[in-house]
């Protein structure tokens, strides 16, 4: 039954791109962007992240910010389809003919004036300070399970974070904050059993601050600038179902290789731009 209901909920892949978006747009109900000290160059600058993002070395640049870009598909192991961009998220397949995705990618930044005046979470631009900020961002971790290629979390679920490890990590000489956990679905009222009882994804997520001033050129900036964060996670799985469960498992540590294998080929604004001459 439960298989059958998720599968009347997959949609329709959107054809919006995404692609090198280093600072996309936030949920939030006003419907401002995460970064609304850019948004009146927010034209100009998908114009620049297109050029940008067909450089020869990478197959799907994803810019971090004004610091640099990763080749989000670097990895061709998980998933093995690739990703494939939507309106919101990016998600992952590993075939590509209209099953559920197996995985998912988002990456943004937060700007002072929405952080304080539209999320009404602190701003800050002290690395160890912001995966617990960004954590307060609810539409962005509602996003991932909101998706019905994904799963749909209904009205009567409750979901939590939970960090399992954290760790500084270096980059190109760029700081980070390499955060590892899962987000556990449950039902808000235990006796209403015909939510699963608890429901699993795991994440990675790479947290980082994007300073405005960060890159040589204009187009730099426009990537974005702020609290940032990179996050990757598996599909949720029913842990009642031991298929489900073992399947979520062992996908769940294919993601954390893909993961840090898109993370080493970051590079530089300057490194980026010349790649490809």
């Amino acid at each position: 039954m439960k298989s059958i209901r998720r599968m009347l909920l997959i949609g329709v892949l959107a054809t919006a791109s995404i692609i090198g978006s280093g600072c996309g747009k936030s949920d939030t109900s006003t419907g401002v962007t995460a970064n609304s000290e850019t948004t009146a160059k927010e034209s100009k600058a998908e114009e620049t992240t297109k050029s940008q993002s067909k450089k020869k070395e990478f197959k799907r640049a994803e810019s971090l910010g004004t610091i640099g870009w990763i080749d989000l598909d670097a990895d061709d192991n998980f998933p093995k389809a690739g990703f494939i961009p939507t309106a919101d998220l990016t998600l992952g397949f590993d075939e590509n003919k209209g099953e559920l995705a197996s995985c998912f990618f988002r990456n943004i930044c937060v700007g002072k004036t929405d952080a304080e005046e539209i999320l009404h979470i602190e701003y800050t631009e002290d690395l160890e300070k912001i995966p617990s900020l960004l954590k307060e961002f609810n539409t962005f971790w509602n996003s991932f399970l909101e998706d019905g290629r994904m799963y749909k979390m209904y009205d009567e679920q409750q979901y939590e974070i939970i960090v399992d490890n954290i760790e500084k990590v270096t980059y190109g000489g760029v700081d980070f904050i390499k955060e590892e956990g899962h987000i556990d679905v449950t039902r808000k009222d235990p006796s209403n059993t015909y939510d699963p009882e608890l429901v699993r994804a795991g994440y990675i997520a790479y947290y980082y601050f994007s300073p405005e001033d960060a890159g040589q050129l204009e187009s730099d900036t426009m990537q974005g600038y702020g609290m940032g964060m990179a996050v990757w996670g598996v599909r949720p799985a029913d842990m009642s179902n031991a298929e489900e469960s073992k399947i979520m498992e062992e996908n769940y540590e294919k993601l954390k290789k893909t993961a840090e294998t898109s993370m080493n080929t970051f590079s530089s604004q300057e490194e980026y731009r010349s790649l490809g001459k």
